[in-house]
């Protein structure tokens, strides 16, 4: 996929399809989740425009305009992080502090392929550090372009700059799956969490799961100070200053966005 790629992930992080643990390419750092080798499952989501932002005049000011964003190529968790995943991260750093709801640093039982909780956005970012030491990778949370974008698809008509079938006047996927509500693609309502794997029917048109339902997702970008209304607005630019990728880039007053849920 070549090196252009950046490495990118939610902070409710990935793994491998059918529950397997998936093996290091040879030559590469290793570190283990129940003895076993593992590097989280990224997908691939290639560079190009997409529509970021909700053209409904109901919609949230904060969500709008709707307007065209160039991303380059970066890979996404394919998955929320998983309690199982958070676990190799806690034992191995002995300073870190367990989430709340944990007992001796062991988290519940019958959760360890559940997204991790009550993960705030320090230790998400201390994750993602320990992460990149670990696989000789650089993860980091994504940015809220980048979340958009892995859950709604690109759906840019090149001729046009316009996103969706030329001339349908489509613009973007209202939901990951789909721009139809489809029962039983995102866990809604339960009152808990579900397995990350338990939504497949959700994935997005890359494939990235769980992006809707289930837990709420860190990203890099700045909100602001405020709770009403962000200090970095719509259009989107990366280069204003809103994307911060560690704990000494975060002021003590400022916010950071969060998506899915």
């Amino acid at each position: 996929l070549g090196d252009s790629a950046e490495w990118a992930t939610p902070v409710l992080f990935s793994r491998s399809d059918d529950n397997r643990l998936i093996e290091l390419p040879q030559g590469d750092r290793r570190f283990t989740i129940e003895t076993k080798p593992f590097e989280p499952e990224t997908i691939f989501i290639p560079g190009g425009p997409f529509l970021m932002g909700n053209d409904d005049p109901n919609a949230p000011a904060a969500e709008q305009p709707q307007h065209t964003v160039e991303l380059p190529d970066f890979r996404i968790g394919k998955y929320p992080v998983t309690v199982r995943e958070y676990v190799a991260f806690i034992k191995d750093q002995k300073m870190q502090p367990a989430p709340p709801g944990w007992f001796n640093r062991e988290p519940p039982s019958g959760l360890l392929d559940h997204p991790v909780v009550n993960v705030c956005w320090h230790d998400a970012v201390a994750y993602c550090a320990w992460l990149s030491e670990q696989t000789g990778r650089h993860y980091r949370l994504p940015s809220e372009a980048e979340w958009e974008k892995a859950g709604g698809g690109e759906r840019v008509d090149r001729e046009t700059g316009r996103q969706g079938n030329k001339g349908s006047g489509r613009q973007k996927r209202t939901y990951p799956w789909g721009d139809e509500w489809v029962e039983g693609c995102c866990n809604a309502g339960t009152g808990g969490t579900t397995a990350v794997t338990d939504h497949a029917a959700g994935a997005s048109e890359y494939g990235v799961e769980d992006l809707l339902g289930n837990v709420q997702e860190w990203t890099r970008s700045l909100w602001g100070s405020g709770t009403r209304e962000p200090d970095y607005g719509y259009p989107y630019d990366p280069d204003d200053g809103r994307e911060v990728e560690t704990v000494e880039d975060l002021l003590p007053q400022m916010r950071v966005v969060h998506r899915g849920g």
